[in-house]
Parts: C-alpha cells; structure tokens; sequence
C-alpha cells in the first residue's frame, strides 16, 4: 500500500509539472494551436504577454525582465511545431543541439519574406567577429556540444531598416533554447531613427513538449507609441514588428523540415 501511495504520488508530482509548463491557454486556443494557427497577444504600458511562453519558462522571465525595462509596448506569438520524422529516434538533449544550431544559421534568414504581401525582408544576414566591423563576416558558428550560453554578433540587411548590427545571447535550459535579439545600431526608417540602440528586444524561444516544439516568438520596444507620422508618411511599430516575427517563425519552421 505503502509503494502505490509513493507511485501515485510521483505520477502526479510528475503530471503537475508537466502541464505548469505549459503556457496559459485557453481550450479554444490549445485547438487552434494544434491545427497549425499562431497565437498572438499584444500588451502596452504595464500589461504583459508573459502568459503566452511556457510557465517558469526563460522566455517568461526574460519577458517579464524585458517589459519591466522598456516601459514600452510587447507583442508575443505561439506556435506548435511537429517534429520532423528524422528527429523522431533522437533523444531530448540531441534534438535541443539540433534546435540550439539552427538558431545559429543566420545566414539561411536572407530571402524570407514577410507579411501577407510576402515581401522579402532581410537582403543579407550574417555572423561577424567583430560588432564595429560589420565586414568581418565569419560562418555561421556550429557545436557539437550543448553550451548553457552563448553570444554572437551578427548584421542584417533588411528591406525595412537598412544595414544593422544586434546581439544575438542565447541561453539554454533542459527542454528549452532560447535567444534574445538585440539592435546595437540604430534602426532608421528614410533616413529617420525609429529604434535606438538597445531599444529592441526580440526573442525566439523553442520548447521541447511530447507534442512537438512549442515556438515563442516576443518583440519589446521601449516606446508607448507605435504609431509614428511625420508629415505625409506614418509607420506602425506594432505591425511591422508582428510581420519580422512571422518572417522568424516561417524560418525556423521550415529549417525545422529542412
């Protein structure tokens, strides 16, 4: 009687915490999810999107830290990724240094398209060694073993801002790899800074569940106003952020496949 109490007790100590690492959704959203669709909530000023990640997640805490600092405006996407059939014999940690150098191929973002329109968005992507040379371009950085963190530089060409160089800081836990994207240039728009350094905070974080990969994608800006006009021309933060996001997500999906 003894020993079933102690099973039944850590089948349900085990249950537990599987489901508290699930994000907070709703029976209507955990359906859409499974059928393909993306889950997107937005919040300004003192309200958070930290709910969508994964709960004790690092992309909850890291939203969290994030939205505390900017002040700002957050928009968040969650998406199920079935895994591939070639990852199916792996076990958790060989898939987490497949998901782990694939964050690292920057190079392969140059081409991806954005927005229902499809229009391209970044020109060229690459790593470099040094972030006041955006020249000294090196290849894309590859592991065999599964560090707890890392940094790279990298500089992008995009159809929107131009030439910028970000921080790209990943950290990983047992079940999940996340990076954290940050502008070290300022990001301008006709010749007018839109972004200032540091201003920028997008993260992609990929989360190991029985189901598939649960992809976590979050910008914060530290602005309380993503609209911007001056004089016959306007420009939405918050749309062109939700479209940079998805160009991200139909890229690590498909390099998922790949």
């Amino acid at each position: 009687m003894k020993t079933t109490r102690i099973l039944i007790t850590v089948i349900f100590i085990t249950t537990f915490q599987l489901l508290s690492a699930e994000p907070l959704l709703s029976e209507n959203e955990w359906s859409r999810l499974r059928a393909g669709e993306h889950i997107t909530r937005t919040a300004i000023w003192s309200d958070s999107v930290s709910t969508l990640a994964p709960q004790d997640s690092i992309a909850q805490k890291k939203t969290v830290e994030s939205e505390q600092t900017a002040e700002g405006m957050s928009i968040a996407s969650l998406g199920l990724i079935p895994y591939p059939e070639s990852w199916m014999g792996m076990s958790e940690q060989e898939r987490q240094l497949e998901i782990f150098n694939l964050f690292h191929r920057v190079s392969t973002l140059t081409g991806f398209d954005y927005g229902d329109k499809e229009k391209t968005l970044f020109t060229d992507s690459y790593s470099i060694a040094d972030p006041e040379k955006k020249k000294s371009k090196i290849a894309d950085p590859y592991t065999q073993a599964l560090p707890a963190s890392d940094r790279v530089f990298i500089c992008q060409d995009d159809t929107i801002f131009g030439t910028n160089v970000y921080q790209n800081s990943y950290t990983v836990s047992e079940n999940e790899v996340f990076v954290d994207i940050t502008n070290l240039t300022a990001m301008k728009f006709l010749g007018i800074s839109i972004v200032k350094p540091e201003d920028l905070s997008l993260c992609l974080s990929a989360t190991q569940s029985e189901e598939g990969i649960l992809l976590y994608t979050r910008t914060t800006l530290a602005t309380r106003e993503p609209m911007m006009s001056f004089l016959f021309w306007s420009f939405d933060l918050a749309d062109e952020s939700l479209q940079r996001m998805e160009a991200y997500q139909r890229w690590f999906t498909q390099e998922v496949a790949s």
